[in-house]
């Protein structure tokens, strides 16, 4: 009689169904690590050299309601322009005017994305319209921009520029909810 091979185990043999993946530790070592790096991915999207407006101090402020507050929204919560949350930021009210008299050196770029915060119920009134003005010359203007709406993204040169100044208007119909989002606001060397 000649030797046989041991067959294996009858659970060896049959897979799990498709979409019962075993949790072994070889497969959460996997999402673990790809967790990680979509994490690293993120944060990448922002520069560390980036300096975000709100670690800044501004020179001159014009604010019809309320006070603009850094990396919150006027009412204090964390910034949320439509479903989307940011860290950083500067929230302010229509009718507002915020300025910065020294742009870094080596800044080409301001960028942002701008919204009414999601503080604001979508039924709301409210109505506002981003500005970004640098010495003088208006370099961005929004379309109205409602409660609800997505966030917008803004960028700007600033090249050979001095100064930045940042506006949010009312859009002619009176101030009513305009909570207005400079999300993410930052200056960008590329």
């Amino acid at each position: 009689m000649e030797p046989t091979a041991a067959s294996p185990p009858e659970s060896n043999l049959n897979p799990p169904p498709a979409g019962e993946a075993e949790w072994t530790p070889r497969r959460i070592a996997a999402l673990i690590v790809l967790a990680v790096l979509c994490g690293v991915l993120v944060w990448n999207a922002y520069s560390p050299e980036d300096i975000f407006l709100s670690d800044l101090k501004y020179e001159t402020l014009v604010s019809d309601r309320m006070v603009p507050q850094n990396d919150r929204s006027v009412d204090g919560n964390t910034l949320q322009i439509g479903k989307t949350y940011y860290p950083k930021g500067i929230g302010t009210h229509a009718r507002s005017e915020i300025t910065y008299r020294f742009l870094p050196p080596g800044y080409r770029y301001f960028v942002a994305e701008v919204g009414i915060d999601a503080e604001v119920p979508e039924d709301s009134p409210a109505s506002v319209v981003f500005s970004v003005f640098s010495d003088g010359t208006v370099m961005y203007e929004s379309p109205v921009m409602k409660p609800g709406m997505p966030p917008r993204f803004v960028r700007v040169c600033l090249a050979g520029r001095r100064s930045i100044t940042l506006k949010v208007s009312d859009a002619g119909d009176g101030i009513e909810g305009d909570h207005a989002d400079w999300a993410m606001a930052r200056f960008v060397a590329r």
